[in-house]
């Protein structure tokens, strides 16, 4: 049976291993966390690492250290890393409808990628990598919400108004309003007219 350990109001742990860990209010951590469920629909402060089952994130958690899951489910703000510092993010599937930023050129690998919110980071490496992000007009004018990425590397890879200095993939889509410097493909390449791609190399197909 889980026991689950409620987090209201403003509370302080030094860390430690938690069935499932659910945060309300807001939690400063000062220690590392690992277990099964990290659920966070608060704020979260943790300056040490996470390792647990899953992470399900619909509110704001900020984590120093790495965070290794097997699976990652983001519907608020996920934030990994210290300014200076670069961090991992380890999950087996990982889905994004919010944020999820890796800090000073962070990597995050995981078999499976799927976000329809935004992500920030120095590398992405899976199996399948798709970030459809999708701004308001709002948004767009801000220039706040990007996706940006220095590396993504994987098998097949679909993107949507996604900024990056490299791709490399097997099967690549680049769709629209995309900002791409190098593409190498393997298989078979799709560019939107509304995307933007400075280099291509590889053996490719058009799709």
């Amino acid at each position: 049976m889980t026991e689950t350990t409620k987090m209201d109001g403003i509370m302080n742990i030094s860390g430690g291993r938690y069935d499932r860990l659910l945060i309300n209010g807001v939690c400063n951590c000062n220690g590392d966390v690992s277990g099964e469920v990290l659920d966070v629909d608060g704020v979260l402060n943790c300056e040490g690492a996470v390792d647990v089952a899953l992470i399900d994130c619909d509110g704001v958690a900020n984590i120093r250290g790495d965070v290794k899951a097997e699976q990652i489910e983001v519907d608020g703000v996920l934030n990994v890393g210290k300014t200076g510092h670069g961090v991992k993010i380890e999950a087996q599937t990982i889905r994004c409808d919010g944020c999820i930023t890796a800090d000073a050129g962070g990597e995050i690998s995981a078999e499976l990628i799927e976000a329809e919110g935004f992500i920030k980071a120095g590398s992405i490496v899976g199996e399948r990598v798709v970030i459809r992000s999708k701004r308001s007009i709002l948004m767009r004018w801000l220039q706040r919400w990007i996706s940006k990425v220095e590396l993504i590397e994987a098998t097949s890879i679909e993107l949507v108004e996604v900024t990056a200095d490299t791709v490399n993939g097997h099967d690549v889509r680049i769709g629209p309003r995309c900002v791409i410097q190098n593409v190498d493909c393997s298989g078979t390449l799709a560019v939107d007219p509304t995307a933007t791609v400075a280099n291509v190399t590889g053996t490719y197909t058009t799709a």
